[in-house]
């Protein structure tokens, strides 16, 4: 949709390039058009809006394109302020060719769009178009009601654009009238607002106006004067329909002064832009000036001709079905104004009903809640006695609890001292076990394979008894006195490849195989590296415990944005729903057991946990039951 908008708008617009110098408006049109190219939705919308506002005094063709392709958009994405917008350049756009009928329906459907939205700048903006149309009309009364009406709202939300352009459209009306000096007086007050706003084609509209009042009150000179300074002004902006007009004014000015070879010159200039872009409403009054020279020169056939043509350019502009038309969409829309307005009234009304009838809904309420406050009070008063019985039996209550408690906690203490004092007792004489051991085994070479073995196996169970032994102090020391761990800089990559050697041996005698899927040379993080090693044991200890033989442990590390990702992969038993609800508390066992009848304490995991929560990491487990379990660690890098 957006390639096919893209290739309308370039095809839309390839008529249009041949203007030959660059303008400050053509400027600006081109960068919204180098806009768009980049633009979506809504925004794009409001970039083809402004660039036919900006193209409606110069190219009309192209005012209506981009105002079409805006309507089109708008509609499809149901942007209301897009089709509002639209619908309003849309319509100035077939006004300033002088297509009155088709400009005032585009008009009144805008009108009804922004009431719908409430859009008051809109609003304004719409009702200002429409009283444009019955100015040419030459209904000026009417123009005025609907120029008030938009000042009222511009009053309403400060807003000095719709002001300028109600005062100069007001005067417009008044000048219709023949009201010269009223004209005059709102002719000033909207140069002074488009002077205060620096606005410069403002100016250059309200200075046209001024000129032809000058010329209404047969003051060509000074009529004259300001026409010929406001016209590098409307040159420079390439106003194609405000250049024709000031042509024609001219053209008026030197008609006065007697100066028919000037006027016909200028008058002549006029023509020429109006039949390039369609400016029917100026040709009919260029027209009706060459009638005019002719006629003061004598020359009454061409005077004829002349008025022929102008009588013809104006019919087709205000034929009489054009002027019904415009009749009949201003009655449509003050009837559907009315049937609005005459709904609303219902509804009002509907809505008064029922608000009367919550209000004696509320007073009934009212006084049955006045009952069953009473009954409430006396209830309460009784039961006040009754709540001073329950809270002396529970203030009874809260004191044995406190003592239980306190029996609770100092029962927990000589647990945890117990255990403190048996770990560190058993330590002594199973390390004179194990050193006597192999004291024994080093002094007695003779010893055969045999009682090599079974020395080997006290060694050995004298190891696993005082890792045992570790993890029972590691747990009670994160479970009393949890500590911050250490903020060194730690390589990750090291401590992997020095757990894998590490394990490398006791795998082997299970016949596992450890392989590590390392491809970074050094990953950092801020940490504790005595934690991490344990981390990583614990883990891969626990893969090789569960692990059936000629299987696989992979230990992987991934960079994942600015964090680093360990993981231990087995091909173990995986884990069952009841395994996952506790695998990280403390002293529980999992259903699957050692494959070398190895001694788990249920310990582990939770030191795991708590060492890489002190270190500001995550862990998490992925695992189906018979299909292994895989453990992932993640910290943030250094």
């Amino acid at each position: 949709m957006r390639l096919l908008l893209l290739l309308s708008f370039f095809a839309g617009i390839g008529t249009t390039m041949s203007v030959a110098q660059s303008t400050p408006a053509l400027s600006k049109i081109d960068s919204l058009k180098s806009l768009s190219i980049t633009s979506s939705d809504s925004t794009l919308v409001d970039i083809y809006n402004q660039i036919s506002w900006g193209y409606r005094n110069i190219d009309i063709d192209s005012s209506i394109h981009f105002a079409q392709q805006a309507l089109w958009l708008s509609r499809e994405m149901n942007y209301l302020n897009g089709i509002n917008h639209s619908l309003n350049y849309l319509g100035i756009a077939y006004r300033n060719r002088s297509n009155y009928s088709k400009a005032l329906e585009l008009f009144f459907e805008a009108l009804k769009s922004s009431e719908y939205s409430k859009d008051l700048q809109e609003i304004s903006y719409t009702l200002i178009n429409i009283g444009n149309i019955y100015i040419f009309q030459t209904n000026y009364q009417g123009a005025i009601d609907y120029f008030q009406r938009a000042l009222e709202n511009a009053k309403i939300i400060n807003d000095g654009n719709i002001m300028a352009y109600c005062y100069l459209n007001i005067g417009r009306s008044l000048v219709g009238l023949e009201q010269y000096s009223k004209a005059e007086e709102y002719y000033r007050q909207a140069q002074e607002l488009r002077t205060k706003m620096n606005d410069l084609e403002g100016m250059v509209i309200s200075n046209v106006d001024m000129a032809e009042l000058y010329i209404k009150t047969n003051l060509p000179d000074k009529a004259l004067s300001l026409l010929t300074e406001n016209l590098i002004n409307v040159k420079r902006l390439n106003h194609t329909s405000t250049l024709s007009l000031s042509y024609i004014n001219i053209a008026r000015c030197h008609i006065m002064k007697n100066n028919t070879i000037k006027a016909k010159a200028f008058i002549q200039k006029s023509m020429t832009l109006n039949e390039a872009h369609g400016l029917k409403s100026n040709q009919s009054q260029a027209l009706q000036l060459l009638s005019e020279i002719s006629e003061k020169s004598n020359n009454y056939n061409q005077a004829l001709n002349y008025f022929k043509l102008y009588v013809a350019t104006k019919d087709s502009i205000f034929n009489e079905e054009n002027t019904r038309k415009i009749e009949s969409l201003h009655a449509q829309y003050q009837t559907e104004k009315a049937e609005v307005e005459t709904k609303y009234l219902r509804e009002q009304t509907r809505l008064n009903q029922v608000i009367i009838e919550r209000q004696r809904a509320i007073i009934t309420l009212a006084v049955v809640a006045c009952l069953l406050f009473l009954t409430v009070a006396i209830i309460a008063f009784w039961s006040s006695n009754e709540r001073k019985k329950l809270n002396a039996q529970i203030e009874d209550q809260k004191e044995r609890a406190y003592k239980h408690n306190n029996d609770l906690i100092d029962i927990n203490n000589e647990k945890n001292n117990l255990i403190r004092i048996l770990s560190h007792d058993l330590r002594a004489p199973i390390n004179n076990i194990k050193g006597l051991t192999e004291i024994h085994q080093s002094e007695h070479q003779e010893f055969g394979a045999s009682e090599n073995h079974t020395l080997n196996l006290i060694k050995s169970e004298s190891d696993r008894i005082l890792s045992m032994i570790s993890k029972i102090l590691n747990v009670e020391a994160l479970s009393t006195t949890p500590k911050t761990a250490n903020k060194e800089r730690v390589n990750i990559v090291k401590v992997m490849n020095d757990t894998i050697t590490s394990f490398n041996s006791t795998a082997r005698a299970k016949n596992i195989t450890i392989k590590g899927e390392i491809s970074e040379k050094e990953c950092i993080i801020l940490g504790d590296d005595i934690h991490l090693h344990q981390v990583l044991e614990n883990l891969v200890s626990n893969a090789v415990k569960f692990s059936n033989p000629d299987t696989t442990i992979t230990l992987q590390l991934n960079v994942v944005g600015k964090s680093v990702q360990l993981s231990v992969q087995d091909q173990g038993p995986g884990l069952t729903e009841d395994d996952k609800n506790k695998i990280f508390k403390k002293f529980q066992t999992l259903s699957a057991k050692p494959t070398a009848n190895e001694v788990s304490t249920g310990l582990g995991l939770s030191i795991v946990k708590k060492y890489v929560e002190q270190m500001n990491g995550k862990i998490w487990y992925e695992s189906e039951l018979g299909e292994g379990t895989k453990f992932t660690v993640q910290f943030e890098l250094a």
